[in-house]
């Protein structure tokens, strides 16, 4: 047994007759393990754990069940996943008429006038994979504007929106974006990347206290799932004061890094706003504590390969031109880069596209080599369709890559449409960026994608399958220890605290999780329906139940 030496307070909490797997090294797993001050007071045989317990110590029988080290998810929009739970959940809706069902019941209960929201839906779950368009819901309300958020990057509004928005046949393509038509040339409700947003401005912005509200629910939903710590990516002030009076209030249940939005989104922000966002705070990346922190800032250079406009060497399949959606000038970004560098900032972006990758790879390893910064994490956020040479910079600067499996399961039945077989066997190599040594950590996206379920994502990191059961890049797979790693001590480095989470040792952070099976001893196919029954953050039951 091993035991924390500078606690000699009794544990508040002993598990025992468990499979305790520590995250330390493939195959180390204990029996038990107490908790005090909300940390790991020790990991061993259980006689030897369970002769710590005084008379205040909870004491706790699991029966044989598999306690995992709790899951990390380094790209999670926790606060649209509480707005979502507040929305019209749209996931499982298997067509159309489904979506205006539910739209008709909320129109019901909403007051005349007011915006009805979902979030969610997938023509991949219709019959065909048929889009839906305005036809399909404009019947469902004559009183409300409403938006339908697809789970990436395009909406569906009525009509009563469109006219809000001024939105008409005559009305220009936005830069980066596409308002699509029906065969008489009016436009048909589907709104495309940036075109996206001449409706969603037009929504009220929350305030404060919704935004809390939507924090809630996200915590909770986060819990249930066995993630007890996020990288929540891109936020604004308003989003950033949210957090802080979360926190102010004890609300937080979850462990939360804040990644403060930069160059790449708003085109109403200008360059000298942005580096005074990043300057003037007078902190930077870490600043908080092991509840609350700053992280790196997010930035974005283009799009995605579902809208097509992901920055690449070749057109997308059937296209006969590139149409990449460039976020910034790409050549300010050496210069963004050397005053992240120079402010103590780490730095994220989003690249989806192979040309879009390289360029950021490069342009961090400069920033790297000309200005150095031994504690610098930087990560490329989605990183697809890495070349020899961005693996190869990636791993001697220590870039990591922030990947999705949860893409992989839910799109990678649409990867080879965009793509083709060729660049589709090389989308999200794992197994290659391992290999080099290049750091990975796992992430969902939500709300850019069905659902955060880890076990999910880790069978696809396992099985190279998808949602269809079609193998895509197979050769990429990695082990169910390996895909652990993504999830725990992985997360926990881009975030420079590996020395209080990650691993189930004595002195780290109490945050651990207790499954219906064994993840390292199911059947593989069996990995995508592990439940969490229990998770504890900070020693204290957050979710589910021990006994």
């Amino acid at each position: 047994m091993s035991a924390n030496a500078n606690d000699l307070r009794s544990p508040s909490l002993i598990v025992h007759n468990a499979r305790v797997y520590t995250g330390t090294a493939e195959g180390n797993v204990a029996d038990a393990l107490a908790v005090a001050g909300g940390r790991i007071a020790a990991v061993g045989r259980a006689a030897d754990v369970l002769a710590l317990a005084g008379r205040s110590t909870e004491v706790v029988d699991l029966g044989g069940r598999t306690v995992l080290p709790g899951l990390i998810d380094s790209h999670n929009h926790l606060l649209e996943v509480g707005v979502k739970e507040a929305a019209i959940r749209l996931d499982e809706c298997r067509s159309p008429a489904e979506m205006a069902t539910l739209v008709r019941e909320r129109a019901a209960v909403t007051p005349p006038g007011h915006w009805i929201i979902g979030m969610g839906w997938n023509e991949a779950n219709f019959p065909g994979q048929q889009l839906p368009t305005i036809a399909d819901i404009d019947t469902a309300t004559d009183r409300h504007p409403v938006l339908l958020m697809r789970f990436f990057n395009t909406d569906l509004v009525n009509g009563i929106a469109l006219r809000k928005a001024g939105i008409t046949a005559e009305t220009s393509n936005p830069p980066g974006g596409r308002i699509e038509h029906d065969a008489n040339g009016q436009p048909n409700g589907l709104l495309r990347a940036t075109a996206k947003t001449l409706v969603r401005q037009l929504v009220p912005a929350p305030t404060t206290a919704e935004l809390r509200a939507a924090l809630r629910l996200g915590y909770r939903e986060t819990l249930r799932l066995g993630i007890t710590s996020v990288i929540e990516p891109g936020l604004y002030p308003d989003e950033l004061r949210a957090y802080h009076e979360s926190y102010r209030h004890g609300e937080l249940d979850v462990r939360v890094n804040l990644m403060p939005n930069w160059h790449g989104f708003r085109d109403s922000e200008s360059p000298a706003q942005l580096d005074a966002r990043a300057a003037e705070l007078g902190v930077g990346t870490g600043f908080g504590d092991e509840w609350l922190r700053l992280g790196a800032l997010k930035m974005a250079i283009d799009g995605g390969t579902t809208p097509r406009n992901a920055y690449m060497y070749e057109p997308f399949e059937g296209d006969d031109e590139l149409r990449p959606f460039l976020r910034l000038p790409l050549a300010d970004l050496p210069s963004y880069l050397d005053r992240a560098q120079e402010l103590g900032w780490d730095v994220g972006i989003h690249c989806c596209g192979d040309r879009a990758q390289d360029v950021a790879v490069q342009a961090i390893a400069d920033a790297m080599t000309a200005r150095p910064r031994p504690d610098a994490r930087h990560s490329i956020i989605h990183a697809y369709f890495p070349s020899a040479t961005a693996i190869k910079a990636m791993a001697a600067h220590q870039i990591a890559a922030v990947i999705q499996p949860t893409f992989l399961y839910w799109e990678g039945n649409q990867i080879f449409r965009d793509v083709g077989e060729r660049r589709a066997s090389n989308y999200k190599p794992i197994r290659r960026y391992l290999d080099a040594g290049v750091p990975v950590a796992a992430s969902s996206d939500v709300t850019s994608t069905v659902t955060a379920d880890p076990f999910v994502a880790m069978y696809a990191l396992v099985t190279r399958l998808n949602c269809e059961g079609i193998a895509v890049a197979p050769g990429e797979a990695i082990s169910r220890w390996e895909a652990l790693k993504t999830y725990t001590t992985a997360g926990a480095w881009l975030t420079h605290e590996e020395h209080v989470k990650g691993t189930l040792t004595p002195g780290m952070l109490a945050d651990f999780i207790v499954l219906d099976r064994d993840f390292f001893a199911v059947p593989v196919e069996a990995i995508r329906d592990i439940r969490v029954l229990a998770t504890v953050v900070g020693g204290r039951l957050v979710h589910g139940s021990l006994l």
